[in-house]
């Protein structure tokens, strides 16, 4: 193992007491690494993980070893959220590794993964769905190394008996409750009967995939990110599968999502290649990819709940991420000026409803359903979409058209401008 390349740096080393993290904590030392301890309780085990924590206290008050030590309560996450307790404990423990990493606490935050944690990560992950990004297992990433990935854990403990080095044990880690425990204590040692160097090869199919995903990322469509979401060029439905798919993982990750997309949400996005404009998808987070005209757009799903609010000079009104304003103007600008003595008493700004019409400057009323199919406003702008209106009389699709009912003449004296703005505009 080589820490060179992070010579004169302060790693962060998480700690748990275990037989892996201690190991790797004496390495460290060994190598002569500026080293700092982080040590997480998570909540779970009572009594047995302030015992841990204790134990990795005391082991750095000997040593004159930085400690950096947070409780955490893992269980309430995961009820609050809706996940896993292990799923809620690692998003708690890389919170607290984050924090200090952004507070400088630490430069760097060193992990005791070991070969056969990365076969169970990778066996996990084959198991549940998921693509190239996924089958790389365990990677460094900025922030984060893992320099025991080589390391099985029989290597692992045979250097501390070896070293005399003193370890607690966790029970849980017998518990095939659990997945990864599932995967460790029941797969694995029934594929290596048939398959000993099964971990080995794991890793080496791994590295593999690595590179896969290296060549993926390099070969994407760019996606752009507005108040709408997150667009990719609706071609991206064209390209080979495998870069489409991961095109579509990226502008998810832009967009927040960075979990929970499989295999099959990939598959039934790029379904919408031969569908119909606003066809849409569902994904997990609330999500909808929908087929626009020349875009595949990523939005946040609609509340659908209505708006209704009076109409003011100088109010300023927000709907999904939408903001619209109106303000005293002193020049025509044809579409977003109207004359405000044209408008009626009572008038509201509101979403659209059914029944409503709309006569755009000198042109024939019709449905305002189908003058937003005349000019191609995509399904995820109808759904944030705000009118000024009375009754089913639309006389302003806001941050688009003025009716012309309301047009400015020779004769107008009260000039409004409409300003819209999206997302923190």
């Amino acid at each position: 193992m080589k820490v060179s390349a992070y010579k004169g740096q302060n790693i962060g080393v998480a700690v748990s007491g275990g037989a892996d993290s201690m190991v790797l904590l004496h390495l460290l030392l060994k190598e002569g690494a500026i080293v700092s301890v982080v040590n997480v309780d998570h909540g779970i085990r009572g009594e047995a993980s302030a015992r841990d924590s204790d134990f990795v206290r005391e082991f750095c008050q000997k040593n004159g070893l930085p400690f950096y030590f947070k409780k955490v309560d893992a269980p309430a996450l995961a009820e609050k959220e809706g996940i896993s307790v292990e799923l809620a404990a690692r998003e708690l423990r890389y919170a607290f590794f984050e924090e200090l990493l952004k507070e400088k606490k630490v430069d760097i935050i060193a992990l005791a993964h070991h070969l056969d944690d990365q076969a169970e990560t990778v066996l996990m992950r084959f198991f549940r769905g998921t693509g190239a990004r996924g089958l790389r297992g365990i990677v460094d990433r900025e922030g984060y190394i893992h320099p025991l990935l080589d390391y099985s854990k029989a290597e692992i403990l045979e250097y501390a008996a070896r070293n005399g080095i003193g370890y607690v044990t966790d029970d849980t880690n017998f518990d095939s409750g659990y997945r990864r425990n599932f995967i460790r204590n029941e797969v694995m040692p029934l594929l290596q009967t048939r398959y000993p160097d099964l971990p080995k090869t794991i890793r080496k199919n791994a590295l593999v995939f690595e590179e896969i995903e290296d060549f993926l990322c390099k070969s994407i469509t760019p996606c752009k990110k507005d108040g709408r979401g997150v667009a990719l060029p609706v071609t991206v439905l064209d390209r080979h599968p495998a870069v489409a798919k991961k095109s579509i993982a990226e502008a998810l990750r832009v967009l927040g999502i960075m979990r929970d997309i499989e295999y099959g949400h990939l598959e039934g996005v790029l379904a919408l290649r031969n569908a119909p404009n606003n066809a849409r998808v569902n994904l997990p987070f609330g999500v909808d990819a929908i087929k626009e005209y020349s875009d595949l757009r990523f939005v946040l799903r609609p509340s659908g709940q209505p708006f209704e609010a009076p109409y003011m000079r100088d109010g300023v009104y927000e709907y999904e991420g939408t903001k619209i304003a109106f303000r005293k103007g002193s020049e025509i600008k044809r579409g977003l000026t109207f004359d405000e003595d044209k408008l009626p008493e009572g008038a509201v700004v509101r979403t659209r409803q059914a029944g409503d019409r709309f006569r755009r400057y000198k042109g024939k009323e019709k449905s305002l359903s189908d003058y937003l199919t005349d000019i191609k406003l995509p399904l995820s702008g109808r759904n944030r979409l705000l009118v000024l209106a009375k009754g089913s009389e639309v006389y302003a699709v806001l941050g688009i058209e003025v009716a012309d009912a309301v047009k400015i003449d020779k004769n107008t004296k009260n000039i409004i401008e409409i300003v819209s703005y999206e997302g923190d505009d």
